[in-house]
């Protein structure tokens, strides 16, 4: 596609735009795809999957609550919402979960690591699902780069949210936490989509799931969208980006916003 040739050609730092139409296996890939991006929040996709796969095993219990002390608190940093909350909550795994997912928390994100076994663990259970290139690489940091969170190609995280689409309880649980992330700044922002339609009835004429991360030099997003005739997933990845903003019209946040609507406008119909 030409204009996702020239949104990846006019960013002033290295990015690239990946996406596979589900229904007809069809790609598109510029820039390199295949070349490992920091993630951001958006590889905490894969400690969905694995809390929703260790659930399915059998291993965690969704209902099982943790507290969150002062100190465990006040040592994360970053997006979310529970560090700046009185101590002593305690949330269950299923609202860390959610948390981690809607609203990006990192002190439920890590929470839900502890739970699952840490990284390495998480890594293990995204795999066996069948994820690659795509990996978490520590609790979660909130300092600049070289220390990440995680790390994946385009190619690899854009296969994490493929997972999100098949038809059994890993997915489902998935989508139905995914689905009322509430930073739509991104890949939301030019698209018909809004999850809130479905609390008076009415359907979205898009559906998307997605996850972004961004923090000075790097933005990502990935995400699974779906329309009436069509079912893709996509991921676009930055860095070394000038504008440290992540505000709605930085330029990361533009450049995924570009991005999902020349997909759409592409792919939405058969």
């Amino acid at each position: 596609m030409n204009d996702l040739e020239a949104l990846v050609d006019g960013c002033d730092g290295r990015s690239a735009i990946y996406g596979r139409q589900l229904d007809d296996g069809r790609e598109l890939a510029v820039g390199e795809v295949d070349r490992s991006f920091p993630t951001g929040s958006a590889a905490k996709i894969l400690v969905l999957l694995a809390f929703a796969h260790e659930v399915e095993a059998g291993s965690v219990d969704p209902g099982e609550r943790v507290e969150v002390t002062a100190s465990y608190r006040d040592a994360r940093l970053g997006s979310g919402v529970i560090r700046h909350l009185d101590a002593a909550l305690r949330p269950t795994l299923n609202d860390c979960a959610t948390l981690m997912t809607i609203v990006s928390d990192n002190v439920a994100t890590d929470l839900l690591l502890d739970a699952l076994g840490g990284p390495d663990a998480v890594n293990a259970a995204a795999g066996r699902l069948g994820c690659t290139d795509a990996k978490i690489t520590s609790p979660t940091v909130w300092v600049m780069p070289p220390e990440q969170f995680g790390m994946a190609t385009p190619r690899g995280l854009a296969g994490a949210w493929e997972l999100l689409a098949g038809p059994g309880p890993i997915g489902e649980r998935c989508r139905t936490i995914a689905w009322r992330q509430q930073h739509r700044e991104g890949f939301g922002r030019h698209l018909p989509f809004s999850p809130d339609m479905a609390d008076f009835g009415l359907q979205s004429p898009l559906r998307l799931w997605a996850k972004a991360g961004a923090y000075p030099t790097v933005s990502c997003e990935a995400g699974l969208f779906q329309t009436h005739d069509a079912t893709w997933v996509l991921s676009v990845m930055a860095e070394e980006l000038s504008d440290w903003g992540n505000g709605s019209t930085s330029a990361g946040t533009m450049l995924r916003a570009d991005a999902a609507r020349a997909v759409f406008d592409a792919w939405h119909r058969k």
